[in-house]
């Protein structure tokens, strides 16, 4: 508690000490840094919360929303204070939000600096299109201190004549939005949803870009076959690939592309760039995942003796941290780290599994604790990562496997399922009744776990929340009309 005091200002230390030893005050005299800490111990972080992979009032994403809204509404002091949370993430799944959020950022401009991630994912028709391209280079040229900005098709997805699936271009008008967000963008993610071809924004539009570190494109994005310089990019992430066909060109992807300072890099199991792309910038990688979101690789690749893994981490002499998904659910995961060549800095191995729960769980831990015990065994921080959180793309850095033991094992409380962090393992703990095994090993048995992002149920409709200042109703739909494009921010909250 003292050092929570220390990080107050001056003016809020004797607020904040009166109140919390019991003394007169109510939660409105607390100072909005201890309001802010009370909200993120209450509120999971959004780094946990993708709002792509699934939709309706019952996602996670969702429900935190609605937790946030829920926050507002307990006074005007804490309505002011919940803003930033509220606004810090902004996710786009109907056309018709678009418009709302753009009237809104007019009536009140100073929202748009409380928006740090914003995330494009609705479907358009033709006759919406050129009013949505307006509305949203309106809100990326309103939103100057936005880090991270996301697409997805949806949002340039089209049918012809003969109701094909194709893109629209990226257009020009959004080029041109995007390139005013030079002084501040971290991240830009591009995630294809299904089918070819993929949406083409211009790399090198955002390739001088100052402060950007994290790059997510489809690994046969067009700009592969150009020349891209990225001084300052630190991640780049491949992974998401659906169209495994391989036309000309493709043994020069990324070969004339220049990362001299990429330290982590994920790529997907379902390709042959592997070898290639690791020559050339693996002597930086310190974090290396093989991911495949769509398990393409176990169909694609029956052959036993291929494991890119292992296959391709001598080229990476700084590696710290390897990241793999096994194909299917092997009897002895150890069978698959065993493959792996000697490595001079490889201190950490997850692998992404089916989830480990009931005997698997057991006979993993009970293996684990023997290989430490071992005399020359060369791998032995070894960790199973649940594949029923495989929508959280950085769950093995959120969950670092470096934390001490004694801060485990932890409970993360999300909304529908909690997640426990244990030096084993990362895994949806919910799942364990549909896998019922033995008494718990002792690796397993602490009851200490302390709730670290417990989120508040809340209630909401059936519909995705919508930013802007008017009107409710409970459609889930798709809709033309303004005032029926989800549950809105109303203006007793947020006006």
């Amino acid at each position: 508690m003292e050092r929570m005091l220390t990080r107050l200002c001056e003016n809020c230390k004797d607020t904040a000490s009166r109140w919390i030893r019991h003394q007169n005050g109510s939660t409105d005299d607390l100072p909005v840094e201890l309001l802010h800490t009370i909200f993120r111990f209450v509120l999971p972080p959004s780094t946990l919360l993708d709002p792509t992979p699934s939709r309706g009032p019952h996602s996670a994403w969702v429900r935190v929303l609605a937790s946030k809204l829920n926050l507002g509404r307990v006074s005007k002091r804490w309505h002011a204070s919940v803003l930033p949370f509220i606004y810090e993430e902004v996710s786009f799944r109907h056309a018709t939000q678009l418009r709302a959020f753009s009237r809104s950022l007019g009536e009140n401009p100073d929202l748009a600096q409380l928006v740090k991630r914003i995330v494009i994912d609705c479907p358009v028709t033709g006759e919406m299109r050129d009013m949505v391209i307006i509305d949203l280079a309106y809100i990326l040229t309103r939103c100057t201190g936005l880090r991270a900005l996301v697409f997805t098709d949806n949002l340039f997805s089209m049918e012809d004549d003969l109701r094909r699936v194709t893109l629209y271009p990226f257009p020009p008008t959004l080029v041109t939005a995007i390139g005013t967000l030079s002084k501040t963008l971290q991240r830009f993610e591009q995630w294809p949803l299904g089918g070819s071809p993929h949406f083409t924004f211009p790399i090198t539009c955002i390739a001088t870009f100052p402060h950007l570190i994290s790059l997510s494109i489809n690994v046969d994005h067009p700009a592969s076959l150009e020349h891209v310089v990225l001084s300052t990019l630190e991640e780049l992430d491949l992974s998401q690939e659906y169209d495994v066909r391989r036309g000309d060109g493709h043994g020069r992807r990324f070969a004339a592309w220049e990362l001299p300072r990429l330290k982590r890099l994920v790529l997907p199991m379902a390709t042959d760039i592997q070898g290639r792309v690791l020559q050339k910038w693996g002597k930086t990688i310190d974090y290396l995942e093989f991911r495949d979101h769509l398990d393409m690789a176990s169909h694609l690749y029956s052959d036993s003796s291929r494991y890119p893994y292992a296959d391709n981490i001598h080229l990476c002499p700084r590696l710290r941290h390897l990241v793999f998904q096994t194909k299917g659910t092997p009897s002895n995961d150890f069978d698959v780290v065993d493959r792996l060549p000697p490595h001079p800095t490889l201190a950490y191995i997850d692998i992404w599994t089916m989830s480990p729960a009931g005997e698997r769980r057991t006979d993993f831990i009970s293996s684990r604790a023997a290989r430490k015990l071992a005399q020359e065994v060369p791998w032995k921080n070894i960790r199973l990562l649940d594949r029923a959180l495989n929508s959280i793309a950085q769950l093995p850095r959120l969950f670092p496997p470096d934390t001490p033991d004694h801060e485990l094992p932890r409970l993360h409380t999300l909304p529908g399922h909690p997640l426990v962090h244990t030096a084993w393992g990362v895994y949806r703990k919910d799942l364990d009744a549909l896998f019922p095994g033995p008494a718990r090993a002792s690796e397993d048995e602490d009851e200490s776990m302390s709730d670290t992002s417990e989120s508040s149920e809340g209630s909401t409709d059936d519909s995705d929340e919508t930013y802007s200042y008017e009107g409710s109703v409970t459609d889930d739909s798709v809709t033309e009309d303004d005032d029926d494009d989800g549950m809105d921010i109303d203006e007793d909250l947020v006006g």
